[in-house]
Order: structure tokens, then C-alpha cells, then sequence
């Protein structure tokens, strides 16, 4: 099959998104399909990813995520390549929904993958009525034949902007990538991974530090990721004076960034809201590291509490750091929960997940 993925979130936008896109592409065109991504035009270099990816030109030729993007030009490229079924990534987003409104229009099958959710997203009493404010919206995403959610927490959501069957199919990660030969404990070393924005709760995790700090003085956090918080980070290190137990990593290649995860003996992912799925926390269980995360969204679908990570309440900074200092200070604890997650990510291996998109293609 020919198949066009289209989303404005990919390279240099760092995420879940372009993280997921990327390995759909490649472990689509290793079962035998020909892939085109198509995004929004940008400073990025598409030669090293050795993928086809087909930019777009935006209205007001920037990159930002909501710049509509020229629809002609997206038609004329999904005729060109004789697509066979284009599939939206990010219900909210002007390529996305826009590339199934020209699908329907020259009869291309289309599919739809939510990937987020939004500050209170079950509570029905804001967003039905929003649902109804944003019924253009709502139009465009029931031009997918088939919807798709990566948690039960992002079907519910999309829910509210459509009456069509979703189905869950969850994020991948592969699994030979960021497996350990070898997992060393030293009982200091821990990890977050992501966008560098106030909903990933780096303000609170730092406090969460200086609690850790107290009790052991050894501890050490790296920080690695991209985004705007970048420049205040060193402010809010340096006011809570943590130089000493925190590092910043920006912008990590993946040989790094999977060489930050063998190091580590925990994975933190203090989000505050927004959370749907994160392919950090199975990277992080890929790489034997504990996680322990906010219990919000669809993280809790993924993390068993006390079984294949530890999960908290989103306001509990002295339990966050608890848990922290419990694993940190039993090997034996800290290795068994590694070992559940490890054995749990394996369902999420890419070459699992694939085929379940694969089949939603055929049925089409």
C-alpha cells in the first residue's frame, strides 16, 4: 500500500508525535509499504532520517503548529503519489485535519490517530458544551473512516468531537533499541525525558530534588529535552542551589539519549495535566529504568502501581520523592519492578503494534 502520514508535528518539533511517526514509518516500509510523510516546511535537514518526507508550504510560512498550510498543495501531493490511505496524526491540527478533508474529497481512505488530551479532559460538563463551540472541528475529524486513540483516556476525549467507533491502539517503542545489555545500579542516577513546558512539572520535580537532596547528597538528575523552559531552568537550578544534583542535556541525539536511559536508575514524569500515553515512560521501561509518574491521563493504562512502576497523586512532591529515595536505596526492588516493566513493554514492541494499524488499513 501507499500510505501518506500527515501531521504538523515532525522533525525539528521534538515529541511523542514525531517520535510515533517516525517509527510507523519505518516499520510500515520494513513489512513492504511505501510511506510519505507529509508535514509543514522547516530548517531540518530530511536526508539523514533516510525517509520520504514531503514538506508542505504554510500560509504565513512559518512552522508554527496552527500556520494553515497550503491545501492545493497538499492535494496535488496526495494525488501525485497515488496514495491508498492517508492517516491524520493529531486531531487538532491544520495538516491533519485538513489532509482528511482532501481524502474524502478525491476518495482516499482515511484514518485519524488522537494523540492527546487536554486539561480536564473527562469532565463532560466543559467539553460537550465545547464540542459544540468547535463543530467545524468536529466536521473535519468525522472525515475519517476509521479513528484511532492511543489510551482509553485519549478515545474518551476524542469522544466529544465524534459519534464514530475509536479504537485504541497504543504507542510502540522499540524494544531492541533501548534494551541494556548490561544494567548497572548506583543508586544516585535519575532521568527525565521530554519537552522542556510547564505541563511536564519541572518546577515541581526540582522541588521534589531538594527533598531527595536532604536525606541522600549523592543524588544526581539529569534533565534532557527541548523547549521553551530551557533558559530558565539554570535560574530555577541555581535559585534552589542544586548545581551539585542537576544536570540540563538539550536537544539529546538518540545514541544519547538511549545511553542517558542505561545510566539511569529511575525515570521521573511529573506531568501536571495533558498526559495521554508518553513513549518516554515505555523507552524508560525498555531500558530496565523504574518509572515513577503522576497518575493522570493514560499513564496509569501503562504503569501498575507498585508492580511495573510507581505512580502518585499530581500535588504530591514529598511522595514523589519518597518513592525516589525507596527505589534508589533498594537494589533488589528497584530491579524487580525493572524487570515486571520490561516484561510488560514487550507488548508495546513496534513490531506488535504495527501490524494492528496494518490491519485497520486493510479493512479500508
Amino acid at each position: 500500500m501507499k500510505i501518506a502520514l500527515c501531521s504538523d508535528y515532525f522533525y525539528p518539533k521534538i515529541g511523542g508525535i514525531t517520535t510515533h511517526i517516525e517509527y510507523l514509518a519505518r516499520f510500515l516500509r520494513e513489512r513492504g509499504h511505501e510511506v510519505t510523510i507529509v508535514t509543514k516546511k522547516a530548517n531540518f535537514d530530511d536526508k539523514e532520517l533516510d525517509l520520504n518526507v514531503v514538506r508542505i508550504p504554510s500560509l504565513f510560512k512559518s512552522a508554527n503548529v496552527l500556520d494553515v498550510p497550503h491545501v492545493d498543495e497538499m492535494d496535488r501531493i496526495l494525488r501525485r503519489e497515488k496514495i491508498d490511505v492517508v492517516h491524520a496524526h493529531h486531531a487538532f491540527s491544520p495538516i491533519s485535519l485538513f489532509s482528511l478533508s482532501i481524502g474524502k474529497k478525491i476518495g482516499i481512505n482515511t484514518v485519524l490517530t488522537n494523540h492527546s488530551i487536554q486539561f480536564m479532559h473527562d469532565f463532560d460538563l466543559m467539553w460537550k458544551p465545547s464540542s459544540y463551540v468547535l463543530f467545524p472541528i468536529s466536521q473535519m475529524i468525522n472525515n475519517a473512516d476509521k479513528v484511532v486513540a492511543v489510551s482509553q483516556a485519549a478515545a474518551k476525549f476524542i469522544r466529544y468531537f465524534t459519534d464514530k467507533d475509536v479504537v485504541v491502539i497504543p504507542n510502540g517503542v522499540n524494544v531492541h533499541e533501548f534494551a541494556p545489555k548490561n544494567k548497572e545500579f548506583d543508586g544516585r542516577s535519575i532521568l527525565f525525558v521530554g519537552r522542556l513546558v510547564y505541563r511536564k512539572g519541572l518546577h515541581r520535580l526540582l522541588k521534589v530534588m531538594k527533598y531527595v537532596v536532604k536525606v541522600n547528597s549523592k543524588v544526581h538528575l539529569t534533565i534532557a529535552g527541548s523547549g521553551y523552559l530551557a533558559p530558565l531552568l539554570r535560574y530555577l537550578i541555581d535559585a534552589l542551589d542544586l548545581q551539585r544534583n542537576v544536570s540540563v542535556v538539550l536537544k539529546p541525539r538518540r545514541p544519547e539519549l538511549i545511553q542517558l536511559y542505561h545510566r539511569a536508575n529511575v525515570f521521573v514524569m511529573p506531568s501536571i495535566f495533558g498526559e495521554s500515553f508518553g513513549i518516554v515512560i515505555l523507552e524508560a521501561m525498555a531500558s530496565k529504568t523504574p518509572v515513577i509518574a503522576t497518575d493522570h491521563g493514560g499513564i496509569s493504562e501503562v504503569i501498575k502501581h507498585g508492580r511495573t512502576g510507581l505512580l502518585v497523586k499530581s500535588c504530591g512532591e514529598k511522595e514523589m520523592a519518597q518513592c525516589i529515595l525507596e527505589l534508589l536505596e533498594d537494589e533488589d526492588y528497584c530491579r524487580k519492578i525493572s524487570e515486571n516493566a520490561f516484561r510488560e513493554v514487550e507488548n508495546y514492541d513496534w513490531r506488535i503494534i504495527v501490524p494492528k494499524i496494518e490491519k485497520l488499513y486493510r479493512e479500508l
